[in-house]
C-alpha cells in the first residue's frame, strides 16, 4: 500500500520515515482538528495505527467520531491546570485560539469573526494516566499558542513518546514562538533533531537511533503521494499542479492534434504502399510474362532459324531437282529425236530398194541359221497353231488355283521346278488380267533391264514404251545404254 500524506506541511511523511517500520503502532493527536484535511494521523490510520484524538472545537471533534469510529476523541482542551477555558472559535478553520490576541488578529487581518466557548481543561498527565507506562511512538501539539502550557502540564517521567513535534511558530505566521517551551523537552532528555518551518520534532534520548531520519526534509526517496487536501500548501502545489495539468492537456492536445494529422498521413501514405505494392506486384507480373515472351520469342526464333536452315536446304535441295528435271528433260527430248531419226533411217532403210534386193539373200541366211534348229522351230509352230485352243482352258485351269489359296501355294511349289513354265503360265495370266502386274514389264522383256539400272538415280524411264513396238524398244534400251557408257 502506497504512503499518502494529508498533513500540512508533510509532518507525517517525515514521521514515516523514522517510525513506518512499526506495525500497529500507537500515537496522540493534540489540536487533532479535521479528520482528513491537514491530518497527521490519517496516514497511519490507514496503515493499521490507532490513538487519541484531543480537540475541543466541537464540529471537528463531531467528525473526528464519524471518520474513525474505533478511536478515542477527548473533546477537551488541555494546560498546566484543570478547569474551563474560553475558547476563541473560528468555524471551519484551525485558527481557534485561546489566545485573545491572536483572536483579534485573525478578525482584523482577515475577517474572522470568532464565537466564544467555555471547555474543560485538563492537564497532559491527568489526561493519559492510563496510558503511562506504555509505547506512545509520537505525539503532537498544535493549540494555536498554549503549547508552553500543555507542556507544563506533562509529566515527562510516566509519558514518554518516542518522538514529539510541536507547533513552533505564532499562528498563522513565520515568527519563531518556541524559546519559552524548548527547555521543557531539553530538560526532560529530549534532543532536538528537525525544523520544517512550522513545527520542531525532538527525539527521546532513549531512541536516539531515530535521530537521522530527520537528516533532511522529505523528497522523492520518501516514495509518497499527495492527497490534496493538506492546507495551503497542498493547494499550492495543487494549483501548480493544475497549471502544469492544464499546460500538458494542451500539450496533449496539440500532440493528439498532429499525432492525428500523422495517422492521416501514416494512413495516406499506407494507402499509397498499397498502390505501390499492387503496383511492384504488376510490374513483376509483367516482367514474369515478358521474360516469359522472351523465352517463347527465343524458342520460337531458334525454330524459325531452324525452319529457315530446312527452307534453305529444302530450296537447294529443290533447285538441284529443278536443274536435274531440265537436264533430264533436255536429255529426253535428245533422245526422242535421236529415236525418232533413227526410226526414220530404219523405215527410209527397209523401204529402200537395196533391202528389197537384198532381201532373198538375208531369207537364205535365217533358212541356213534355222537348219540345225529346225526341230524346236517345228515345234513351236505346232504349239503356236494350238494355242488358240489351249489357252482358254489354261486360263480357265489358272484361274480357279488362284481361286484357292491351297492350291495356289500347291501350284507354286511345282511350277518352282520348271521356271520357264512358271514364266509362261504367269505371262499369260498377267496378260489376260488375272494378275495385278504391268505387262509391258513382262511384254516387251525390259524388266530385267530396268533391274540393272535401279540403283543409278541418272537413268531415265522410258516414256510411253506401250506405244512403241518391240523392235522400237529395243533400239531405245540400246540408246540408253550407249548414252551411260558415253557419260
Amino acid at each position: 500500500m502506497s504512503f499518502i500524506s494529508y498533513a500540512q506541511n508533510f509532518e507525517d511523511v517525515m514521521l514515516w520515515r523514522a517510525l513506518g517500520h512499526i506495525k500497529n503502532g500507537f500515537y496522540i493527536d493534540i489540536g487533532a482538528q479535521h479528520p482528513v484535511i491537514d491530518s497527521v494521523s490519517k496516514a497511519f490510520y490507514e496503515h493499521g495505527w490507532r490513538g487519541i484524538h484531543v480537540e475541543p472545537v466541537p464540529e471537528f471533534a463531531d467528525l473526528l467520531r464519524k471518520d474513525r469510529p474505533d478511536e478515542i476523541v477527548l473533546q477537551v482542551a488541555l494546560g498546566d491546570n484543570e478547569g474551563i477555558l474560553e475558547l476563541n472559535v473560528i468555524a471551519e478553520t484551525g485558527l481557534s485560539t485561546a489566545v485573545n490576541d491572536y483572536a483579534e488578529r485573525h478578525k482584523s487581518e482577515r475577517g474572522f469573526t470568532p464565537e466564544k466557548l467555555h471547555v474543560p481543561v485538563l492537564t497532559l498527565k491527568s489526561a493519559f494516566s492510563a496510558y503511562c507506562g506504555k509505547e506512545i511512538h509520537w505525539l503532537k501539539i498544535d493549540v494555536e499558542g498554549l503549547e508552553e502550557k500543555v507542556l507544563r502540564g506533562w509529566d515527562s517521567e510516566l509519558l514518554r513518546p518516542w518522538v514529539m513535534i510541536v507547533e513552533a511558530t505564532i499562528p498563522n505566521s513565520i515568527e519563531l514562538n518556541y524559546s519559552s517551551w524548548d527547555r521543557i523537552l531539553v530538560d526532560a532528555n529530549y534532543q532536538f533533531v528537525y525544523f520544517d518551518g512550522l513545527n520542531r520534532f525532538y527525539v527521546a534520548k532513549e531512541h536516539a537511533e531515530l535521530a537521522d531520519s530527520f537528516s533532511c526534509p522529505p523528497n522523492v526517496f520518501d516514495h509518497f503521494q499527495l492527497s490534496g487536501l493538506s492546507g495551503e500548501l497542498c493547494d499550492l502545489v495543487k494549483n501548480q499542479y493544475e497549471s502544469r495539468l492544464i499546460a500538458k492537456d494542451a500539450e496533449i492536445r496539440s500532440g493528439k492534434d498532429e499525432l492525428y494529422a500523422i495517422e492521416a498521413q501514416l494512413r495516406a501514405l499506407t494507402t499509397q504502399q498499397h498502390s505501390l505494392t499492387q503496383s511492384l506486384a504488376m510490374a513483376e507480373q509483367h516482367l514474369q510474362e515478358k521474360q516469359t515472351l522472351t523465352q517463347s520469342l527465343a524458342i520460337a526464333e531458334q525454330r524459325l532459324q531452324e525452319k529457315q536452315a530446312e527452307n534453305d536446304d529444302l530450296l537447294e535441295r529443290s533447285q538441284w531437282l529443278e536443274n536435274e528435271w531440265k537436264a533430264s528433260q533436255a536429255q529426253m527430248h535428245h533422245l526422242t529425236f535421236d529415236l525418232r531419226s533413227r526410226s526414220e533411217e530404219l523405215d527410209q532403210l527397209l523401204a529402200s530398194s537395196s533391202w528389197r534386193v537384198t532381201a532373198p539373200l538375208r531369207r537364205l541366211a535365217t533358212l541356213g541359221k534355222s537348219v540345225p534348229a529346225l526341230p524346236g522351230n517345228l515345234l513351236r509352230s505346232t504349239a503356236r497353231a494350238v494355242m488358240p485352243v489351249v489357252r482358254p482352258v489354261a486360263l480357265m485351269a489358272i484361274r480357279k488355283v488362284l481361286a484357292n489359296p491351297a492350291m495356289t501355294k500347291k501350284a507354286l511349289t511345282t511350277l518352282n521346278k520348271v521356271p520357264r513354265l512358271k514364266q509362261k503360265l504367269r505371262r499369260s495370266a498377267v496378260y489376260a488380267g488375272l494378275i495385278n502386274e504391268q505387262r509391258g514389264e513382262i511384254y516387251t522383256g525390259t524388266h530385267s533391264m530396268m533391274q540393272e539400272y535401279e540403283g543409278d538415280r541418272s537413268s531415265i524411264s522410258i516414256p510411253h514404251q506401250q506405244d512403241l513396238s518391240a523392235r522400237a524398244n529395243r533400239i531405245l534400251i540400246d540408246l540408253q545404254k550407249a548414252n551411260k557408257v558415253r557419260r
